[in-house]
């Protein structure tokens, strides 16, 4: 349940010319944070499992900050399978130039579990990929293709960074191509982000839509901001009772961390 967004891609019909697998670098890049300051808060949101959700133990919580030049997003998405961790910088123009991605499996003699840290370089003639294993080992590798203008992680809040820079109009559709780092290996494959007409949606009101791999809407407010999704997702506000407990630490979420 960790990766919400992952389902849709097995049913996306993606073509396989768009399509990227990655490749073995004989070496692990070193793939160093290039942002300075922690930034200002622009927005956050805390995302969970609603009444009609078939999980009713998952947890986001997405936040975007700005920092000088960059624009940061982290994202934390708990469940009892594991918790992840994404931070995404991008550039003055919107476009992904640095992704830090951890998960972490519990595990029966551990209850924070196998960690499993990736950092993502995007830019020049293919993504570069540095990775710290479960088993401890490091490993380097490529995936060739058009720079990505566009990340696809754990959970729905990231996809607020993409709706907002598209900006579009009801019926408007945009195709780029995107890293999606909720596979197990990652993809690089063109993926359209489509608006549809909005629609009612009990306890959160007149919602935009949209759909990314032409399938699993997800509902944002006026501004542009994830508040929901189909499969039951829902803004925590408007959710009664208490949040789940939260899963073990797994450690700072610092992306200067590096595999």
């Amino acid at each position: 349940m960790l990766m919400l967004v992952a389902s849709a891609v097995l049913a996306s019909g993606c073509s396989c010319e768009s399509l990227r697998l990655r490749h073995a670098l004989s070496e692990v890049p070193e793939i160093p944070y290039v942002v300075e300051e922690p930034g200002e808060l622009e927005l956050e949101r805390t995302l969970r499992s609603g009444p009609d959700m078939l999980r009713r133990d998952v947890v986001e919580h997405f936040e975007t900050r700005s920092a000088g030049a960059h624009q940061l997003a982290l994202v934390r998405q708990e469940s009892p399978s594991g918790t992840a961790d994404v931070h995404v910088v991008y550039d003055a123009h919107g476009l992904p130039i640095r992704v830090w991605r951890r998960f972490t499996t519990p595990s029966s003699d551990d209850p924070v579990g196998r960690v499993d840290l990736r950092v993502y370089a995007l830019g020049g003639d293919e993504v570069r990929l540095a990775r710290l294993n479960p088993d401890g080992s490091r490993e380097g590798a490529g995936i060739p293709g058009p720079r990505p203008r566009v990340v696809i992680g754990p959970g729905r809040g990231l996809l607020s960074v993409w709706i907002q820079r598209a900006h579009l109009e009801v019926g408007g559709r945009l195709r780029e191509s995107a890293l999606d780092v909720t596979e197990p290996l990652a993809v690089l494959r063109d993926v359209t982000l489509i608006r549809h007409e909005g629609r009612e949606v009990e306890g959160l009101g007149l919602v935009r839509v949209y759909t990314i791999y032409g399938r699993e809407p997800v509902f944002t407010d006026e501004d542009d901001v994830i508040v929901g999704d189909l499969l039951g997702l829902r803004e925590a506000s408007t959710v009664a009772g208490p949040l789940p407990d939260p899963m073990p630490d797994p450690g700072p979420f610092d992306p200067r961390i590096l595999p």
